[in-house]
């Protein structure tokens, strides 16, 4: 038996990992210029200082949850009260709604913003990544 198994997960092929990067490096760009913080998935080491801001993170599995995602951070001291909130049992604390409320706000937004600036994308439907931006194509 000479035929090699493939484990893991299957990946997007190389010319689709290439329009992703390109992609992603116009998004940042656009989108930075346009005045918000935007960082790259797991550039900033610290999640405990790290500032809110966009993160970028592109998913090279070839499946409805590949391609380029874009969620927003809140500050890390909102997302430490989130935090605590939960392990205490305070499902219904402000902070929390308040905390929904901004991310779904802003997703709005950032839909709207790469639309004006003639990128397709999308509010994400997933559960595995609520309040995200799915950025599908690039302005012609």
């Amino acid at each position: 038996m000479d035929e090699e198994k493939e484990v893991g997960p299957k990946l997007l092929d190389a010319h689709e990992i290439g329009r992703l990067r390109q992609l992603a490096t116009a998004v940042k760009a656009d989108l930075s210029r346009s005045g918000l913080v935007v960082r790259d998935a797991g550039e900033e080491p610290d999640r405990q200082t790290a500032p809110g801001g966009l993160e970028i993170d592109l998913d090279q599995v070839d499946d409805e949850a590949g391609g380029l995602w874009l969620t927003w951070e809140l500050h890390p001291d909102v997302r430490r009260s989130v935090r605590e909130a939960v392990q205490q049992g305070r499902t219904s604390a402000s902070v929390i709604q308040a905390s929904v409320d901004v991310h779904e706000r802003t997703a709005e937004a950032i839909v709207c913003m790469l639309n004006a600036l003639g990128y397709g994308a999308e509010q994400s439907n997933a559960s595995h990544r609520p309040f995200a931006v799915r950025v599908l194509t690039r302005p012609c």
